[in-house]
């Protein structure tokens, strides 16, 4: 099998050099550690690099998917066609171009896409921000986390922001969303409803965040880390599989279903938490969708329930 190093090529966009990886396996891409091969597959830290990715995508015809941290995606065995960009970048290297600006009793604050979600729990409460602290220890980026309206401990990124620019795809051109445009409900949006891939991509995000106590908001964060690494599994997984239903919880239905541990294949239903599945080592999305239908079975038979899938599931099969 060809090497990483053999699968690449570089490519020139307008005079700038792009590399391209070739037949590139998704599963080093995603926290379940599952996904078949990108046809093409490029990794973009900044703006820079995602629009001469898209351009490269444009002048080569090919369909465009653009993913972040990977923490709340399944992606079928068959791998996605066309080119699948990687938009996502470390704390430190978006630090600088994180903004914050006094509004008439609150402060707007501007995040890239790109920013790492449990990073921006931290900056936050360490500038003494409120209202992103229950990001603290979560897996993904900003960019997804809006698109997904992530959330925990009571809060989401639902209920800070104030408006999204966007990369429109078709026209090339930079739109602006505002919240009620985004329309964000439990772990939805209207651009999550969006198919797949989607026309839009997440460039930024303007949130409405509330002065408060560096030192007790801080205490907020590491206490709400410190409960998801005593209650939820750090292996392979892609957090909540299910939405919660109304007046209970997925987890809850599912260990009560006695399903905590089942497997099928190498995906099992985590002994910490059931509402997460956890591929333990080589597990494919075949097996982990055969997992995702057999609770979904086993919990409606008992409850008369049917769990949804909070994870979104791309790719062919």
């Amino acid at each position: 099998m060809p090497t990483r190093a053999e699968r690449s090529r570089v490519v020139t966009v307008d005079g700038r050099s792009l590399r391209v990886l070739v037949s590139e396996p998704l599963a080093r891409y995603t926290t379940f550690r599952i996904g078949g091969p990108a046809d093409f597959l490029v990794r973009a830290s900044d703006r820079a690099t995602l629009e001469s990715a898209l351009i490269w995508a444009e002048r080569e015809g090919l369909p465009v998917t653009v993913i972040g941290g990977g923490s709340n995606l399944l992606v079928r065995d068959g791998g996605i066609r066309g080119l699948v960009i990687v938009f996502r970048a470390p704390g430190e290297s978006v630090g600088e171009l994180a903004t914050a600006a006094q509004d008439d009793g609150s402060v707007l604050v501007t995040l890239p896409a790109t920013a790492p979600l449990s990073w921006v729990g931290h900056w936050a409460s360490e500038h003494g921000l409120a209202g992103m602290e229950w990001a603290a220890g979560l897996p993904g980026v900003v960019g997804g986390a809006v698109v997904n309206n992530a959330g925990a401990h009571g809060g989401e990124i639902g209920h800070v922001i104030v408006d999204l620019e966007l990369y429109d795809l078709p026209s090339r051109r930079l739109v602006r969303w505002t919240r009620e445009q985004l329309a964000p409900r439990y772990r939805m949006t209207a651009l999550k409803a969006l198919s797949q891939p989607r026309s839009l991509v997440v460039l930024g995000a303007r949130l409405r965040l509330l002065r408060d106590d560096p030192a007790r908001l801080l205490a907020f964060a590491e206490e709400h880390a410190r409960w998801r690494r005593m209650h939820q599994p750090t292996g392979p997984c892609a957090g909540s599989v299910f939405t919660n239903p109304p007046g209970t919880y997925a987890g809850y239905l599912i260990e009560q279903a006695g399903l905590k541990g089942f497997r099928i294949g190498q995906m099992a239903v985590s002994e910490r938490h059931a509402n997460f599945f956890v591929n333990l080592g080589g597990a494919t999305a075949r097996e982990a969708l055969a997992l995702i239908e057999a609770v979904q079975e086993r919990v409606a038979e008992r409850f008369g329930i049917v769990l949804q899938p909070e994870i979104e599931i791309i790719g062919e099969s």
